[in-house]
């Protein structure tokens, strides 16, 4: 059984950015006024409402919008998360995810047709939250969705962070960078956002598909170009790249009201309190955390090294938001929180080698959507007295990393955190309790 502080950080932290409790907070209907998330809107001079919910969240999400307003919405939902309500107002398609699939397509061409529609006196309410990108996604002309997603496999197993890997994406969608809530001007609109991305930064929310893009195509082939990456993905990639770089317009999304209304920082605060209200001396040290694996192991062993040595800010909570990457060399099962952890459980072991012993600390990492890369958990946590029991020592700790099958270490010696699907993703929360 996870540590009873980790127990409470999990579920303080997801629960506080779940949308039932999120728009139960800041969505509100009286008669004909709704307030939403601070913004009024008069829907007596509203012809119709439509809804479009794009991601992991999109269905939750999209519940609440329906239970608000009622039979005065309709809408589409597209998410990679399986079906759980019983919407009767939504058209409700399941998509690949990570990477796009037909379906994904066929979600984009049915609610490219439904903004399209909308006029002066129509209200849109988009919903957007991680997963989206591949959740509603239509390729532009000059590239093929097997293309694309031959790319962001590249993209992923070579560890590109994905403020990159973004970039590459918006400039790939005809929804992305603004370009969906562009095909509906004259409407009046609302961008209701739950961030997975490192400084909540817009356009790499879902690709961005309601905001303005500052980036354009040339700087996605810039990247390509100098990251050496050019040769290696198809070359229909950079030629459709060069190509939208010499016709690019600006986008100018007029009427539109865009809220953020949860990040990993909410999620952060909530772990936080869980914290201080279990008497530990809880400081939270980022939540712009965007390193790889390794580096990030390193980060948090030195951490608890100095806490442990010196003793003073026993017992102690250190918190950490953002996300790693990984680079993919195996084909095992796992994300990048359980490879956090094993390589940190790695750090361990080579520290007791050398009669370096740090017998008061766990180390933790979870996602909080639920599910760490191609595995059913949402991360794992580790001390160094799971060391006592692996068998292969050393040795066997490596060679789960070199394979990338983390998953199956944990599902062996223990240490998987599970919570099964939030409805929500605010990237991963990573930390140390040492007592």
């Amino acid at each position: 059984m996870p540590p009873r502080l980790l127990q409470r950080i999990v579920e303080n932290s997801i629960g506080a950015v779940k949308p039932s409790v999120l728009f139960e907070k800041g969505f509100h209907l009286c008669g004909d006024g709704l307030d939403a998330f601070g913004k009024e809107f008069d829907l007596s001079r509203c012809r119709k409402i439509k809804c479009v919910a794009i991601g992991k969240s999109a269905e939750s999400m999209a519940n609440e919008v329906e239970r608000k307003l009622g039979g005065r919405v309709t809408g589409i939902i597209a998410t990679p998360i399986q079906k759980h309500f019983d919407l009767k107002r939504f058209l409700f398609f399941k998509t690949g995810h990570p990477f796009p699939d037909k379906v994904s397509t066929d979600a984009a061409r049915e609610i490219y047709s439904l903004v399209s529609s909308c006029g002066r006196e129509d209200l849109l309410i988009f919903l957007i939250s991680g997963g989206g990108s591949a959740a509603a996604f239509l390729p532009v002309n000059g590239v093929s969705l097997s293309e694309v997603n031959k790319t962001l496999k590249i993209l992923l197993d070579s560890g590109v962070p994905i403020d990159k890997i973004n970039l590459l994406r918006r400039h790939l969608s005809l929804l992305g960078g603004g370009k969906l809530a562009a095909l509906s001007p004259e409407s009046e609109k609302i961008s209701l956002i739950i961030s997975d991305v490192v400084g909540d930064d817009l356009p790499s929310i879902a690709s961005g598909p309601t905001v303005e893009d500052l980036t354009t195509p040339s700087d996605a082939y810039h990247f390509l170009r100098e990251s050496g990456l050019t040769n290696k993905v198809p070359k229909s990639i950079a030629k459709t790249l060069i190509e939208l770089s010499r016709k690019v317009s600006k986008i100018n999304l007029k009427r539109d009201f865009i809220r953020i209304i949860a990040s990993n920082l909410d999620a952060l605060n909530a772990a936080e309190r869980a914290g201080v209200e279990e008497g530990y001396n809880t400081l939270v040290t980022t939540r712009f955390l965007d390193l790889n694996t390794e580096s990030t192991a390193d980060l948090l062993v030195s951490i608890a090294r100095s806490i442990e040595f010196d003793g003073r800010q026993v017992p102690a909570l250190m918190l950490l938001g953002g996300e790693t990457t990984v680079k993919v060399t195996g084909t095992g099962k796992g994300g990048r929180n359980q490879q956090l952890v094993l390589e940190t459980l790695r750090r361990l072991a080579e520290l007791t080698a050398k009669g370096i012993f740090l017998g008061r600390t766990t180390f933790f990492s979870f996602g909080t959507d639920g599910k760490d890369g191609n595995s059913s958990s949402a991360g794992a946590y580790v001390s160094a007295e799971v060391l006592k029991n692996v068998k292969g020592g050393l040795e066997e700790i490596k060679l789960h990393i070199s394979r990338n099958d983390s998953h199956s270490f944990f599902k062996k010696y223990g240490g998987l955190i599970m919570t099964g699907p939030t409805d929500t993703n605010v990237m991963d929360i990573m930390g140390i309790i040492v007592e």
